[in-house]
Formats: C-alpha cells, sequence, structure tokens
C-alpha cells in the first residue's frame, strides 16, 4: 500500500438526514467524545479527526489528508462518508401496533453504525464487558498511550490503537496492575490469536475479519461471547442484522414485548422480528429505553446531545 499522506486537511461535507451527535453519542464508539468547544473529537484507522455538524453540513479537520482502511486506502471525504455511512439510510418501515419502535426510531433518527476499525472494536467489546462506558474508553485509551503510537493534533497529543502484536506483548500482570477486572486478562491472548491469523494476510479483507471474529466466538476464553461477537459484526464487520442484548436490551424486551429468557433467545428473536434492519431497530429502542431510564446524563443520546456537557472522558490530552 502507497505511504499515507500526513498532511493536514480540513473541509465540509454536505449530509442528509444525519445526526452526528446521534451516531457518535449513541454508544456504539469508544474513541470518540465531545469536548468543551462543542467538536467530536476522536482517533480512526490512526487519524486524529475533529467534526462537528451544521444544519446539513459536517465541518472537519484532520491529522492527514488519507486514510488506510481494510476496504482500501481513501482521501479524508471519501473515508468520512465511508466510515460514518452518510450515503446510507436505513429505510425502516414499523408496523402500525409497533407504537415503541415507532417512537424510538423518530426520536433516532439520523443515527448511523460507524464502521470501526475490526481489531480495535473487537479488544474494546472485550474489555466492555461488566464495565460502564467512561471505564471502557479509559481503559482503551490507557492500551493506547502503553502500547500505541502518538499523533499530535491541534495542540493535542491522541494514540493510534496498537496492532495486535503489539497487543499480544501485554500480560496479565499489566491488567492486574492497573486493576481492569480478571475478563481482560483475555486481551492478550485473543491479540495474539489475530496477530497469528493476520500473519497469513497481505491485506485482510473484511471477510477475513469476519472469519476472525467468527473463529473467536467458538474459542474458549477469548472473552468474545455472544454479546460481544454481535457488538463486533454490527459496529465494524456490515451485519447489520445483528442485535446484542445487554442488560437494556433484555429490559426493553420483557417491559415493551413481553419477551424474557436467555440472551441468546432474545437475540434470535430481535433478528427474526426485524430482519435485515435487526440492528437498527434494537439500537433505537435501545437508546429510547436508556433515555427514559437512564441513571445519568452520559447513559442518555438525547439529552446528552441537547446539553453542553463534554463528554467524560476524551481520547486525547493537551500538550504541554
Amino acid at each position: 500500500m502507497a505511504k499515507r499522506n500526513q498532511k493536514m486537511c480540513q473541509g465540509q461535507l454536505d449530509v442528509s438526514q444525519f445526526e452526528l451527535g446521534h451516531t457518535l453519542g449513541s454508544g456504539q464508539v469508544f474513541r470518540w467524545g465531545r469536548d468543551v468547544d462543542g467538536w467530536w473529537k476522536g482517533i480512526a484507522y490512526g487519524v486524529a479527526i475533529h467534526l462537528r455538524q451544521v444544519d446539513d453540513h459536517v465541518h472537519y479537520l484532520a491529522s492527514s489528508d488519507c486514510v488506510d482502511t481494510y476496504a482500501g486506502q481513501m482521501v479524508m471525504p471519501d473515508f468520512l462518508r465511508w466510515y460514518l455511512r452518510l450515503d446510507e439510510y436505513p429505510n425502516i418501515r414499523v408496523t402500525r401496533d409497533d407504537t415503541y419502535l415507532r417512537k424510538a426510531r423518530d426520536l433516532m433518527k439520523g443515527l448511523r453504525f460507524v464502521r470501526q476499525d475490526p481489531f480495535e472494536c473487537i479488544i474494546s467489546y472485550v474489555l466492555s464487558v461488566q464495565a460502564h462506558m467512561t471505564l471502557t474508553k479509559r481503559r482503551i485509551n490507557l492500551i493506547a498511550q502503553t502500547v500505541g503510537q502518538p499523533v499530535a493534533f491541534a495542540g493535542n497529543r491522541y494514540w493510534v490503537f496498537p496492532t495486535p502484536e503489539a497487543l499480544a506483548t501485554l500480560d496479565g500482570a499489566f491488567f492486574r496492575k492497573q486493576r481492569f477486572g480478571w475478563r481482560s486478562e483475555r486481551v492478550a491472548d485473543s491479540a495474539g490469536f489475530v496477530a497469528e491469523k493476520l500473519s497469513e494476510k497481505d491485506q485482510p479483507t473484511l471477510q477475513d475479519w469476519r472469519d476472525i471474529n467468527d473463529a473467536l466466538l467458538e474459542r474458549p476464553g477469548s472473552g468474545v461471547g455472544l454479546k460481544v461477537a454481535k457488538c463486533i459484526d454490527l459496529f465494524s464487520l456490515e451485519r447489520l442484522h445483528a442485535v446484542p442484548v445487554d442488560t437494556w436490551v433484555r429490559k426493553f424486551a420483557e417491559d415493551w414485548y413481553g419477551v424474557t429468557g436467555a440472551d441468546a433467545k432474545i437475540c434470535k428473536w430481535g433478528e427474526e422480528r426485524w430482519g435485515k434492519w435487526g440492528g437498527y431497530c434494537n439500537e433505537y429502542l435501545f437508546s429510547y429505553y436508556r433515555e427514559l431510564h437512564g441513571g445519568t446524563l452520559y447513559d442518555k443520546v438525547l439529552s446528552f446531545e441537547a446539553s453542553d456537557e463534554p463528554s467524560a472522558e476524551l481520547p486525547f490530552e493537551a500538550i504541554k
């Protein structure tokens, strides 16, 4: 692959039926946050990016004008359209009797599923098990600071998410010292497994990443159970029918639809009920239920977006 041009760039994208706050504040991504100046700031595929939406325009600043992805190298405007799915609108029809989904869909119109880097998504969701959003962000940022590469941009320092080989060098002692919890010790093993699989590939494709995720689901002790695998499917592997099940999903499934039982049963119910748009329908209801019942402002996508509060955890530090 050609060497990436590291020239800083800025520009504006015209958008339609898109909401940046819904998309980056919904809980699907861990390396983005809204700063006190109102800009969403993050790092994706090794590039630091600032985004702000004004009406039907998304303004951007980025540390590079070109990005390397599993789908090939892209110039920044094309990357953002691909990454944020700006040209894809989920046309979801709701049955007349499903008042909860209709309300949720209307409130969350403009949400898109970000095309996350598959390896970063795998590790992020392994770390997210039994940890709240802010804590998970903090842990991911610490890992990146420890074995990732720094990127200086706009007076701040970001860190590229580490390669599988680099992450595999962190042993259980590191995670215990940082008090990540015993489950996080699976991270290094899974990173080593991914590194081994990628050693056979010159440039992994989307299908290669799907095969890796499927293998991790079958691998004992990988940290990739049903919920984590479905999150990875949905948020990075183009499987938009996937329905991850967590505490919030179990609650709305029971309270609003009378569905109870094991996570696998609820997952199957959702995927059969909503079909190819299962992930979107589930996310709409998940966000709406949290808006009604969430305990903090950061649980509530709509309330947080309407506020002037910055995110609790940001993926950078000021350069002194």
